[in-house]
């Protein structure tokens, strides 16, 4: 079975695209991606892992005259668009599968376009919530998005977690739960306790609380270090290089490959967000299942999705988005070391169930619903193309 994802990223660094295209390959399907180099940083053509990866770029010019990314958003659309029916000549895919809403209508105008080929939407994300931030109404949002329009289009509906579930339930009757799960590390490593070192890998925004972490670190007068990875943004790398006496150190941004091991040599994993923002409210980050498959113990933010699952599993501690909370759960973990050890691997034995293995599965079910039709399909379409 061909089956062609769309995405609105150079698919490279993307930790569940990746997962799921490799994963796919190895199970013997056939996988390209057209993909959206934002920068022109990285080939037009590469094949990564067996995995074909077709990139698409704005032309300068156009990239000039349109100073914010979501006004290319559009060009990058049609540009896909082209790109997939150029390839649709010669590999007749059956399987359209778009990640988040910006590749959304590139498969739907694939649908329109194509007979009898099948669309899956895997939306990671709420877009309202993660530019919005749900500060506008609904009809507002839905004008600019068309999301709820264009769901009719689709044959299946994915997503990465319970509360995203329920927010498209409102819109698609059926909406299956595929995790950002990793694969569980072979065996588990006990956790190096001193000094207590804690590990962030991702980006950078107010409501991730990352100046509230480096702050305690710089107040806590104990043994504790923090390596911290991702992008460069000025305002941060300010703030990484002020503290680093502290004992806080940016690392840069990380490959993939990186993040687990990483992580194993941490202590403890931080991803404490606001339950203001209501992507973080309903959201289950990556970081928690890094955690989980290397067996480390969680630092996370209450009232979140994520912290909640914590809290429920008892593999971490969590708190709110401020500098004393932050500083109690640190210094409790840093007088408890076997609490950390404790966590640690309560974790790695809860990667039994939540790996991206088992996850995986319910892809290649979503699909093999599918398979014998569309192999009819295929036969019937080559029938009416001779």
């Amino acid at each position: 079975m061909r089956i062609l994802m769309i995405l609105n990223n150079h698919y490279s660094n993307d930790p569940r695209v990746t997962a799921e295209a490799e994963s796919l390959i190895k199970h013997g399907y056939e996988v390209k991606v057209i993909a959206w180099d934002r920068k022109g940083e990285y080939p037009l053509h590469e094949v990564i892992n067996s995995v074909e990866v077709l990139r698409v770029q704005i032309p300068k010019i156009i990239g000039k005259l349109l100073h914010f990314e979501i006004l290319k958003v559009p060009v990058w659309q049609v540009l896909a668009y082209k790109k997939a029916l150029e390839l649709y000549k010669h590999w007749k895919f059956k399987i359209v599968h778009v990640h988040d809403w910006p590749d959304l209508p590139v498969g739907v105008m694939l649908k329109q376009r194509i007979r009898n080929i099948f669309l899956v939407y895997d939306s990671h994300e709420v877009w309202n919530y993660m530019i919005f931030t749900n500060r506008l109404p609904e009809w507002v949002w839905e004008v600019i998005w068309r999301e709820r329009a264009m769901l009719k289009h689709i044959d299946a509906l994915v997503t990465v977690g319970r509360g995203y579930k329920n927010y498209f339930l409102r819109y698609f009757g059926k909406v299956k739960i595929i995790q950002n799960a990793k694969s569980k590390v072979p065996s588990w490593k006990k956790p190096n306790t001193n000094p207590l070192t804690v590990v962030y890998i991702g980006g950078f925004d107010e409501d991730r609380c990352i100046k509230e972490l480096v702050d305690t670190i710089c107040e806590i007068n104990l043994p504790v270090l923090l390596l911290v990875a991702g992008p460069k943004h000025k305002k941060y790398l300010r703030l990484f290089e002020s503290s680093a006496e502290c004992g806080v150190k940016y690392v840069g941004y990380v490959s993939k490959s990186d993040v687990i091991p990483m992580t194993v040599n941490s202590s403890v994993v931080y991803f404490v967000f606001k339950d203001s923002n209501p992507l973080y409210k309903i959201g289950m980050p990556n970081k928690l299942f890094e955690a989980i498959s290397a067996g480390r113990a969680s630092l996370a933010g209450r009232e979140t999705a994520s912290g909640n699952f914590v809290e429920e599993y008892r593999i971490g501690l969590v708190v709110d988005c401020n500098v004393g909370e932050i500083k109690r759960a640190l210094t409790v973990l840093i007088e408890n070391p076997k609490l950390i050890v404790k966590f640690g691997r309560r974790a790695y034995l809860i990667s039994n169930k939540y790996n991206w293995s088992r996850e995986f599965k319910k892809l290649v079910e979503l699909y093999k619903e599918w398979g014998v039709t569309s192999h009819e399909k295929c036969r019937y379409d080559d029938r009416k193309d001779n």
